[in-house]
């Protein structure tokens, strides 16, 4: 018998396991991480980075002993120095190609979303019914009446609990006449009725929050740059007939057999 992975009481053989790949749909994320590979080939961590990444600091020296380091930083962590060089050191990799690859283009990439990250917070009604709508839209907007008392007893949506508040939300989750409106960022106003979907929403701006390029947005935006990336090269791959492929009578491969990979 071959080599089989072991799950618990389970063992897979090796047709077993590329049918479990393909049930559970995890062939086209281990695609795109052998296709990964191909672009680390180019992304080599020197000894100062690779230092200064795990010591959490850019001033220390460069130890003498590089290898004692790295074996006593393993067995500070609990890891193995084979799970360090195949799991943490390619993760290290990921994250500097992800900087050296898409760095460059978060500014744009925040320029051109940017109203898509803008934040909300507002008060909402949910109702099914036009003429009742039209009648507390008015008692708000003319008569002043208490919006988060009349969503507590007439709105059909979970903002009931709440008084009508929601928030604060991606702008872009609201529905595009909503967000439409609020874009105008006039806090107060009410809007209304609003035909969304089977019912109409009755709606006021309590604050507006535009987005800023912080280093959690610019962290965001690196990364959702990266998975577009990815997510294409996988797609060029499983566009190219008999590229991914369940070979009978193959040759024994080495470590890993070398895919054609798609070009970039």
């Amino acid at each position: 018998m071959g080599n089989c992975l072991k799950i618990g009481d389970y063992l897979l053989d090796g047709d077993q396991i590329i049918s479990a790949l393909v049930r559970y749909k995890l062939l086209e994320p281990m695609v795109g991480q052998i296709l990964l590979d191909e672009a680390l080939k180019d992304v080599p961590l020197s000894k100062q980075e690779l230092f200064y990444t795990l010591f959490g600091a850019t001033e220390a020296p460069l130890p003498d002993d590089f290898e004692g380091f790295i074996h006593q930083w393993c067995q500070i962590k609990g890891v193995t120095l084979d799970y360090f060089s195949t799991v943490i050191l390619r993760e290290l990799q990921v994250q500097k190609f992800k900087q050296l690859r898409f760095a460059s283009q978060v500014e744009s990439e925040f320029l051109r979303i940017k109203s898509d990250l803008d934040q909300v917070e507002y008060s909402l009604i949910q109702l099914t019914n036009l003429a009742q709508a039209q009648e507390l839209y008015f008692q708000l907007r003319d008569d002043g009446a208490d919006f988060a008392q009349l969503a507590q007893h007439y709105s059909l949506g979970n903002e009931r609990s709440t008084g009508g508040w929601i928030g604060p939300v991606p702008l872009s989750t609201l529905p595009v006449e909503v967000a439409t409106l609020f874009r105008n960022e006039q806090v107060g106003i009410v809007y209304g009725p609003i035909p969304i979907a089977d019912g109409f929403w009755i709606a006021r701006l309590e604050q507006f929050t535009a987005a800023r390029l912080t280093d959690a947005t610019r962290a965001d935006l690196t990364n959702r740059l990266y998975n577009q990336w990815l997510q294409a090269q996988i797609q060029t791959m499983t566009a190219i007939p008999g590229t991914i492929a369940v070979l009978t009578n193959a040759p024994q491969p080495g470590a890993m057999e070398r895919l054609p990979v798609a070009a970039n």
